[in-house]
């Protein structure tokens, strides 16, 4: 099913969001995630701040978490401009909601997130390595079944994801620190994964694109 919603996109949204889809269309899914969602500047950046902006809050993130500055993706509709993810109810349906599309319906709803991705091998064996002693083997009662079986799920896919972490669980006093100061700063939640390599990273974003693609198509 393609169908999108009907709402009102500022210009330069509307040009990245057909250009976009017609990449989708014309070229292979490898080339559009690295030229939409790796390579080039983030919308959120470009329409408030600018380039200097979004290296101090990639370097923040970087410094605190001791990971190169090219370690650190902004991804997801602060990167684009506007949402990549199917409708929840109907997996088929891609609204492309613009960024900040609820909030700007209804400020009583959030703003839309920043979400950063972290690709670093380093970074991703130190946290399991610290999860497992910290769970005493994953027997921890703080960590159960259901909750586990979760995180291990995307552990496989080589996606540390901290909100299917332990509630006790910190991944580190720094990046909590920078996290809060960041998400006050823009009025808005910033949220980050650590991916176990680019390998990773890519997989999971050709895997969408290529469904997305397809749903194009029908």
């Amino acid at each position: 099913m393609n169908t999108f919603e009907t709402q009102d996109y500022s210009s330069i949204e509307v040009a990245e969001l057909v250009k976009f889809k017609s990449d989708c269309q014309d070229k292979g899914v490898e080339e559009v995630v690295q030229k939409h969602l790796i390579d080039g500047a983030s919308y959120f950046f470009n329409l408030y701040y600018d380039e200097d902006e979004e290296f101090l809050f990639k370097k923040s993130i970087a410094d605190s978490l001791n990971v190169h500055i090219r370690d650190i993706v902004i991804v997801g509709s602060g990167k684009l401009g506007f949402s990549i993810k199917p409708d929840k109810d109907e997996p088929g349906l891609y609204r492309f909601k613009s960024f900040d599309y609820d909030y700007d319906k209804d400020t009583g709803n959030k703003k839309s997130d920043l979400d950063v991705a972290i690709v670093s091998s380093r970074l991703f064996d130190e946290q399991l390595r610290n999860l497992y002693e910290h769970t005493d083997s994953y027997l921890l009662a703080s960590f159960p079944a259901r909750e586990r079986n979760q995180f291990s799920k995307y552990i496989l896919k080589g996606w540390i994801r901290p909100d299917l972490l332990p509630r006790n669980y910190t991944i580190s006093p720094n990046i909590e620190k920078v996290q809060q100061d960041l998400s006050s700063k823009y009025s808005r939640d910033v949220n980050i994964g650590i991916y176990k390599s680019w390998y990773f990273f890519e997989k999971y974003h050709t895997n969408n694109i290529h469904t997305l693609s397809l749903n194009l198509i029908a």
